[in-house]
């Protein structure tokens, strides 16, 4: 009966220290860490997918980061909180909100590009009398005054419509104005907006892709500071890793990328996730990034978005895009871990 006992006592002490050796292992895992935060431009969505898949995955970690994922929202500029040291990453507006930023001082530097075409289209009913750009003189177009407005006169211009001729309004969060006829034509992005009106049975009666025009600005642009980029250049690459792996993942993997959005986000729809991710695979792998990768850098792309923005008076004058951008952290993520398989494309 001693023995027993004896025995016993052994077996919870070696159990005791294996437990402690993982409680240990664990924090000193946890240690050495190094903690850094990314700025979501809007409240958590399916079009940031990339990064929570990122996380689930353990692939940040792996990287030796340890990533809080803080949301934005309508008061919240992912541009200023970077710039000022606030978080360590963030998820941009894009080429304009990025150019932008560097003619006003701030130190931001664009170290990817998610969206190669701008996911804006501007759409009409029936009932509007509107098929072809044309058909917008005389009409009333709302849109958002947060850089979209500037690709909407391009459009016009464009086809020999003065903007003068046709009235811009300012577009709020809602599409009953346009719903309504109180509009003839409103702006949305494929992944949202116009998911709403197609779950209201709404589907436009024209539908008008600035790209298709020549107007392609890219968007949701990953930021980070020039501090961050000449003191921690490993961190960046590490979290350039992870993110793109991660997005890589989320594209050719919608169900399992649903089942984790679902999970990390509560509240949100695993059906109305999936169509997002459904929509924004074209807008991520357009263009070059078909074959090169997801957020591919376009020095071109940047350079035509400056002279773009300076043309409509956005810019003063050209910002230089060799400070603006950095794509020598894409450049050294290996293919295979950014260029989504052809079979889900």
């Amino acid at each position: 009966m001693r023995k027993v006992q004896f025995f016993g006592v052994r077996v919870f002490a070696a159990l005791c220290v294996v437990a402690l050796t993982g409680v240990l292992a664990s924090e000193s895992r946890s240690a050495e860490l190094t903690p850094a935060s990314l700025r979501l431009k809007w409240t958590p969505q399916a079009w940031y997918a990339g990064y929570y898949v990122a996380k689930a995955k353990g692939w940040y970690a792996d990287q030796g980061i340890d990533l809080t994922i803080n949301p934005g929202g309508p008061n919240i500029i992912a541009e200023n909180l970077v710039a000022a040291g606030a978080d360590t990453f963030g998820n941009g507006g894009g080429a304009a909100s990025l150019l932008v930023a560097r003619e006003k001082g701030l130190p931001l530097v664009g170290i990817g590009m998610l969206h190669q075409q701008t996911p804006y289209r501007f759409v009409a009913l029936e009932g509007s009398n509107i098929k072809k750009l044309s058909d917008l003189k005389g009409k009333t177009v709302s849109t958002w005054f947060t850089g979209p407005q500037f690709m909407l006169q391009a459009m016009l211009k464009s086809n020999g419509i003065n903007p003068r001729d046709v009235q811009i309004e300012a577009q709020g969060p809602s599409m009953d104005p346009l719903i309504q006829h109180k509009v003839d034509v409103a702006i949305v992005t494929v992944y949202n907006e116009a998911l709403v009106l197609k779950r209201r049975g709404i589907l436009p009666a024209a539908i008008f892709n600035p790209a298709d025009m020549g107007v392609n600005l890219p968007n949701e642009s990953i930021i980070t500071s020039e501090k961050v980029v000449r003191e921690s250049p490993n961190l960046v690459q590490g979290f350039m890793n992870a993110t793109l792996q991660g997005w890589k993942f989320a594209l050719e993997n919608p169900d399992e990328t649903t089942a984790i959005l679902a999970r990390e986000i509560p509240g949100l729809k695993p059906a109305e996730l999936k169509e997002q991710l459904a929509e924004i695979l074209p807008l991520m792998t357009y263009g070059k990034a078909k074959h090169t990768g997801v957020a591919l850098v376009d020095r071109d792309a940047m350079e035509a978005a400056d002279k773009f923005l300076v043309e409509n008076g956005v810019l003063k004058k050209p910002v230089d895009v060799n400070a603006a951008i950095d794509a020598r952290f894409w450049n050294k993520v290996p293919a295979d871990q950014k260029v989504v398989s052809p079979k889900t494309q």
